[in-house]
């Protein structure tokens, strides 16, 4: 009976690594960054009438105040984040930083994207690698105040 248990156990343990390298579910990543993640309610740019068509996720500027001037980078597979690994892009998301070590800084909702899980990170990751490419430089964000070293330990 004991050996039986055993197995089984082994046998789920077996199938949890191979759905831990599945691929991403891109319909999953588009839900997420189109739905409740709200990746466009800062990267995509505002016209008068909304949404500036074909800019989708292509960068804008957020919020000015006297504590930073905030721009959300272009996300699109034309930006930055082409020469960034899949990990690296994981990172940025899920602890705010960027490959070389810099903080990305607010409005960047850290606390909600540290609880993601790796599975819907990876599909937020695949997802975005499938969007055009769109060429939008942004200036960086520039913070009148101090940033801490971290959002929290390592995820």
């Amino acid at each position: 009976m004991k050996l039986k248990a055993f197995a089984t156990s082994v046998a789920s343990l077996g199938s949890l690594a191979v759905a831990a390298t599945a691929e991403p579910d891109l319909a999953r990543g588009e839900y997420l960054v189109r739905g409740p993640a709200g990746c466009g309610n800062c990267h995509t740019p505002l016209g008068p009438d909304g949404p500036v068509p074909g800019m989708e996720l292509a960068g804008r500027l957020v919020d000015k105040n006297p504590g930073f001037t905030a721009y959300a980078p272009n996300i699109t597979p034309a930006s930055r984040i082409a020469d960034w690994s899949d990990a690296e892009l994981a990172r940025a998301i899920r602890e705010g930083l960027r490959p070389d070590g810099s903080l990305i800084g607010p409005p960047m909702p850290f606390a909600m994207y540290r609880g993601l899980g790796d599975d819907d990170l990876a599909a937020i990751v695949a997802f975005l690698r499938t969007l055009t490419p769109v060429d939008n430089e942004v200036p960086p964000s520039e913070y009148n105040i101090p940033l801490p070293p971290a959002y929290g330990p390592p995820v």
